[in-house]
Formats: structure tokens, sequence, C-alpha cells
């Protein structure tokens, strides 16, 4: 056990418990009991509930999923069950909170940027399938697996305050499960892989009433939540060619970074699919905003060695100098591998290379990042060279981290947001 620090300050004394509690309770879906891969779960949250924030950090899905007769066993993706998610979006009221599409390429990829193999191969793998390989749990033919999985890189996962579960709107979450064929490893068709026992576990913080009278005082009268969320351009590299000149259509007061996977376009249910990513020979890559390129020096991958992209996203991270920085990458895959455009046929033959471009100007002491580019009313590009044609046609997964603000009005009790 630690030492306790003495001091002789007997002036200074922690201050009692405020009037609280947590709440731990359940959500079933209102989309029914039992689903299919490529369907849809949602869930409706609570509203009106007085005095009353959900503590999205410490809640997470729950269900189980079956392998229903498909003959043979299959296997998860090395991210495990969340690599089955094709698209997450939240509603609020008539509003769009957010609608990340192809959620699955971004939470792999995030993934292996931020996590080590020691977390994928033991509490990653208990929680929701999940390996160091790009290869996850197995489930065999009539077995069933329970996984738990929190809604990672949403916006109220990642906002560093509770969300108001007393606003008038409710919020809607819709999780949009991909095919089996792109989303796991094996044979078995959508219709053969069977989820039920769904639920939302959600904690919430529940007020005495004079701390929450304490809180509104502070907030004058709105409660403003800025959150980064994420927005989805995909892109075509065809057989053969050397370039891409793709506009993307991402229009928002903060552009912070873009990432971009670059994924082989054809499907093979028993091959990686969502976590194979390429490097193609890639030669430079940057991003233009309005003319304006960024970065000014386009960023390089000198000789396939990867280096000089791989430090561009750790810069992009803010982890270029945090030594103790887990991450999944690996050399042999993807980054400065002798195969350019892997085959993901199995664990050693997939790729991790990835394209992370910076676009924040500034930083604050505790590592908050502020001050993106805005793009609003200015045409978004992505461009990138290879050193040779590519033998196979590509998709490019292009993904724009921004700032979005959600704002309560506490006389109305209604929403609004800005992008």
């Amino acid at each position: 056990m630690a030492a306790t620090t003495k001091k002789l300050d007997y002036g200074d004394v922690p201050p009692r418990a405020s009037s609280s509690r947590a709440l731990r309770t359940e959500v079933l879906p209102s989309s029914g009991s039992s689903y299919n891969m490529n369907q849809t779960i949602i869930f409706d949250l609570p509203s009106n509930v007085s005095n009353t924030f959900w503590d999205a950090q410490s809640s997470y899905v729950r269900l189980n999923i079956k392998n229903n007769n498909s003959g043979a066993a299959f296997t998860f993706e090395g991210g495990g069950f969340p690599t089955c998610i094709r698209r997450i979006e939240m509603l609020l009221g008539g509003q769009t909170l957010c609608s990340i599409d192809s959620y699955n390429v971004l939470y792999q990829m995030m993934l292996d940027l931020d996590t080590s193999a020691q977390f994928r191969d033991n509490a990653g793998k208990v929680l929701f399938g999940a390996d160091k390989t790009p290869v996850g749990e197995s489930i065999a033919d009539n077995a069933t697996l329970q996984v738990c999985f929190p809604l990672a890189l949403t916006p109220i996962v990642q906002s560093s305050k509770y969300w108001p579960l007393f606003g008038r709107e409710p919020l809607r979450i819709r999780i949009e499960l991909d095919t089996a064929e792109r989303g796991l490893v094996g044979a078995a068709t959508s219709a053969q892989v069977l989820i039920d026992e769904v639920a939302l576990v959600m904690y919430q913080l529940e007020l005495g009433q004079d701390v929450m009278a304490q809180v509104a005082s502070n907030s004058g009268g709105m409660m403003r939540l800025a959150m980064p969320s994420y927005q989805h351009h995909q892109a075509t590299l065809a057989a053969t060619a050397s370039s891409v000149a793709t506009t993307l259509g991402f229009s928002m007061s903060s552009l912070n970074r873009i990432l971009v996977a670059q994924r082989l376009q054809e499907v093979t249910p028993a091959d990686i699919t969502i976590g194979n990513r390429s490097s193609i020979g890639l030669t430079q890559a940057n991003v233009k905003i309005g003319g304006q390129q960024y970065p000014q020096i386009s960023v390089k991958d000198r000789n396939d060695n990867g280096a000089e992209v791989f430090a561009e996203a750790l810069v992009s991270q803010r982890a270029l100098l945090s030594w103790g920085h887990d991450s999944s990458v690996q050399n042999s895959l993807g980054f400065a591998s002798a195969t350019k455009e892997p085959t993901g046929n199995d664990a050693n033959n997939c790729g991790s290379f990835l394209i992370e471009i910076d676009l924040e100007s500034q930083r604050v002491d505790a590592g908050s990042l502020v001050a993106g580019i805005n793009c609003i009313g200015q045409v978004v590009q992505f461009e990138s060279t290879y050193d040779a044609g590519a033998t196979a046609a590509h998709v490019l997964d292009i993904f724009g981290e921004h700032t979005i603000m959600a704002q309560l009005d506490l006389q109305s009790l209604t929403w609004a947001i800005a992008v």
C-alpha cells in the first residue's frame, strides 16, 4: 500500500458528499428483440427525467451473438464485435447529432493506433472478442458468445461532460449492422448470425435539487457540450490508377484532422475486409481546403518505409513523444510491408497502413485540441499519388474529425446543434 502524506493544515478537510446517486439501468431496443446481420438496432433513451445525466463513458451495449447453424465456425476481425457495425447514428428530436458511416473501418483504425496488443488479447478479448492479431474470437457452429462494448468514438462518449436527460427531445441511437460477408471472417450469411438479449446498460447520475440548482446557475441558462465527431466520404482508386483527387463535401466550422484507410474493393467472405488496409505504394498525400494545401509540404512515404506517414499520424494523435503510447500497428503488417496490397486471406496477409493529417494549429496545456479549420463554403479535397498503378481496385474511406456543439436551453428544455 502507498504511504499516506502527512501535513499540518488541519483546516484542509474534504467536503461532505454532495446530494447525488449513480443509477444502473437497462434500455431495451425499441426495434425488436432479435436481429441478424445487416439489420438495425434502435435504442430510445429516456427524456424529461428531472435532475438526471447520462454517464456515457461508463455505459455499454450488451448482447449475445450466436452462430445459428452455419455449418462451420465464423470469426470476428481483430477488433471484435464492433467491426460488425456499419453505421452509428444519434438523433435528437428532428436533428442529427451524428451519423458515422463506415464506423467499423474508423473503429479498427483507431484501435490499431491507440491500443496495445496486451489490451486486445486480454480485456478486449473478454469484453468484445478482440485479439492482438487481425483475426479475433471464433464462434463455433451453434455456439453463443456474449459481448459488451462501449459506443467508442461517438460524440457523447468523447464529451468531457455528462449528457443531460431532462431535455424535452429524446435521444435515439441507431446501430446499423454490416453484412456477415464484410463484418465477419467465414462463410456464414447474414441470416445465419443471430443477435439477441440486446440491452444498453446505462449509468445515470441523479443530482439532489440543491446541487442541480447550483449546476444550472453556473451554466448561465444554457448547457453547452462541445464534442468531436466524424463525417465520412468514400472514394475509389481503380485498378492501374496511380493517383486520387476527390472532393470530400465536408462543411463544418472546425475540421480537426483527416484519416484515410485504403482497402481492397472486392469483398470475399473468408477474408479480412474491414481491418485490412493497403499502402498501395503511396508516395505522397495532402488535403486542400479552399485551394490552400495542408500540410504545406505533403506527407510522403519514402521507399515504402512508412515511417514518415506513421510519424504524422502520431503528431495528430499528440503521441509522437509519448514513448509509452500503446499501438497495435506492426512493422510487418502494412507499414514497411513488402506487400503493398495484402490480400487479407489470413492474419499474416493483412495490412495496418493508414494516413492521418493534422489540421489543428494550437494546443492548450492540458492537451485539448482547439482551432481547427473552418471549411464552411470551401471546397475540401484529398489528394494522393502512388509509385505505380494499383493492381486491384481499392476504396478509400476518408474521415473528417470535426467539433460539434450541442446546447440545451434550460428555460425551454430544447436542444440546438451546430456543426
